[in-house]
């Protein structure tokens, strides 16, 4: 009886204390509640290199480099152009260079003369050329496209790094004397921050 009236007393006493009100509790109204005053801009390098993912230069305006937006669309727009003008061209080759194959005329009456002057390999030369540079641009926007990626990411990794004016490397010709007379010349580098 003594050890289920021992048992009972550290039960209730072990409830008690459960339904106690902790005086460090937040109440449900509190946590609800934000501190604006504490929020702190963290620059995140995965959202800088996903906006530039998703619409090129985004990632820049995001890392307030905006000099460089002009740069990135500018190089799209010059590559998108010349692949685009390039494969006209090649069209233009390859149509002409299957007509002559086939010994048909093309759908374009005033683009005959000129490709007539031509012959077979020299048609196939200019079509081979054509579609080379058109692919090169091609090449060009996918590496222009990348490096929009790269250096958002890098710039967004590198947003808080101080780069202050003491850093500095400094290099100063010494004359370095050996262990016999003789002498040598030698560059010294110092680095102060």
């Amino acid at each position: 009886m003594k050890k289920i009236f021992s048992i009972l007393f550290i039960l209730s006493f072990t409830l008690y204390s459960l339904a106690q009100n902790d005086s460090l509790h937040i109440s449900k109204t509190e946590k609800t509640k934000k501190d604006t005053s504490s929020i702190i801009f963290t620059h995140s390098a995965k959202k800088a290199t996903w906006m530039s993912v998703a619409v090129p230069g985004l990632g820049q305006a995001y890392n307030k480099k905006y000099w460089k937006i002009p740069i990135i669309y500018g190089l799209l727009g010059t590559f998108g152009y010349f692949a685009q003008k390039n494969h006209k061209e090649y069209v233009f080759y390859r149509n002409a260079y299957k007509d002559r194959i086939d010994g048909t005329t093309t759908q374009d009456p005033n683009s005959t003369v000129y490709y007539e002057l031509l012959d077979n390999e020299q048609l196939k030369t200019e079509m081979k050329r054509w579609e080379r540079n058109r692919n090169l641009n091609y090449i060009g926007i996918f590496l222009t496209y990348i490096a929009n990626i790269v250096d958002a990411s890098v710039d967004a990794n590198l947003f808080y790094y101080d780069i202050s004016d003491d850093l500095s490397l400094r290099l100063d010709p010494m004359l370095i004397n050996t262990s016999n007379t003789t002498s040598a010349f030698g560059v010294k580098c110092r680095i102060s921050f």
